[in-house]
């Protein structure tokens, strides 16, 4: 799950390198280049907050 600003999304890892990652969301969200991202994951049954990231095109 990523949340970008207050807009959530799914998405999956389709490509990741080097610090670098590509996501396919199934749920395209708008928002300017270089805006932060939080990147969650479900462990059990709760959310975890497993990252964060800057927003590249």
């Amino acid at each position: 799950m990523l949340t970008v600003g207050t807009a959530t999304t799914v998405g999956s890892v389709t490509s990741a390198r080097e610090g670098e990652c590509e996501v396919a969301l199934k749920r395209p969200v708008c928002a300017p280049e270089g805006s932060k991202i939080a990147i969650n994951r479900r462990i059990g049954a709760r959310w975890r907050l497993i990252g964060v990231g800057t927003l590249r095109e």
